[in-house]
């Protein structure tokens, strides 16, 4: 029964810290008027709606053309392509090199994982392709960002670390959900630190040390 998995944090602290989020990007937007927080502003607005769809906050989930799951994780979807962008337009604003250091650990860190859960996946020998496609495909979307945003930490040195960890830190939240998807492990644990790596994770983006 579905009603009796572990559901982690109530909704209403979930659509708390995502409205929260929303607003310190908003507020940060409104201090600094630059193009990237404008359009790190949209990216956190498209994963709140996203939250919202996840967490089937007032049954909308319910009401949606195709499965709650999947819609919500196409906002999560255009919302990194968002954050990349950001983090890209500064990365060549500044003539900053890509390719760095910053950027090939990312990379390699991205790759362990993906091909460690890929292992564990046809191992368990229970293949949902449709939900594996849709995983790989939020993989290498979430994995441009990382690496782009390690980029362009490496590159300001400083505190500007403190985003490389955001990234991370939004990837490990996000990794707890494909392996409870692709492999069945969950518990309420798990669920519940989703929603502590999540929003250190989009905090340190959007605040970027």
């Amino acid at each position: 029964m579905i009603s009796s998995l572990p559901q982690g944090l109530p909704a209403s602290r979930k659509l708390t810290i995502t409205i929260a989020l929303s607003l310190f990007a908003l507020i940060l937007a409104l201090l600094f008027p630059t193009t990237d927080r404008v359009i790190c502003l949209a990216a956190m607005l498209l994963s709140s709606v996203g939250d919202i769809i996840l967490m089937n906050f007032r049954k909308i989930g319910e009401k949606m053309p195709i499965p709650y799951f999947y819609a919500g994780a196409v906002f999560f979807m255009f919302s990194h392509i968002l954050y990349t962008y950001a983090f890209l337009t500064m990365i060549l604003k500044n003539g900053y090199n890509y390719l760095n250091i910053g950027f090939w650990m990312a990379i390699v860190i991205i790759v362990i994982t993906a091909v460690a859960i890929s292992i564990l996946v046809f191992k368990n020998g229970k293949i949902n392709r449709q939900m594996y496609l849709l995983c790989f495909a939020y993989v290498m979307l979430i994995g441009a960002n990382c690496a782009t945003i390690f980029s362009w930490s490496f590159s300001m040195g400083g505190t500007r670390w403190l985003a490389a960890a955001g990234a991370l830190s939004f990837f490990i939240s996000d990794m707890i959900i494909g392996i409870d998807k692709l492999l069945g492990i969950t518990s309420d644990r798990l669920k519940k630190a989703i929603w502590v790596f999540y929003p250190i994770g989009q905090f340190f983006i959007l605040w970027r040390g």
